[in-house]
């Protein structure tokens, strides 16, 4: 997901890269409470049952899930910011608390994309003085191509 914002007229431009997300943190907080309410229920019927010896798997079972859907949210909550002015190129991979900026001089530094065989899709690379940085990697493919029209 691409946001765009011009904060100078012309002369700053901010590219807000972001993957798309498999589920919003609200869509996983309700199937979460699902999935609690359902071993729950289960766990009730055993009691009812007397078969007291499977509730404590069916505890960490509800712990392990939270712990899983949490990391996997995490670790999907990575972004880059490309600010694009008359004389830099900064680039910030930001991933929860650890950030990454890394500055370009605009004049010695060029966009290309480059495109690989068979299925493998393309990438976009600043280059400057023999440092190449990969941008916007987790982009899907006509996406990686607007952003790449738009910052040439």
């Amino acid at each position: 997901m691409i946001q765009i914002k011009k904060l100078k007229k012309g002369t700053l431009d901010e590219f807000i890269l972001r993957p798309n997300p498999s589920m919003p943190w609200k869509l996983i907080k309700k199937i979460y409470l699902f999935f609690f309410i359902f071993i729950l229920i289960i766990s009730s019927i055993l009691c009812y049952f007397r078969l007291y010896l499977a509730i404590p798997f069916y505890g960490i079972e509800v712990l392990l899930l939270g712990y899983a859907l949490y990391f996997t949210c995490l670790k999907s909550t990575f972004y880059q910011i490309i600010r694009i002015s008359s004389r830099l190129i900064e680039i910030k991979t930001i991933q929860g608390k650890k950030i990454i900026k890394e500055e370009f001089n605009r004049d010695w530094s060029k966009f290309r994309l480059v495109t690989t065989y068979f299925n493998r899709p393309s990438f976009i690379v600043i280059s400057s003085q023999g440092k190449n940085t990969r941008v916007g990697d987790f982009l899907c493919e006509s996406e990686r191509l607007e952003l790449f029209k738009k910052i040439s």
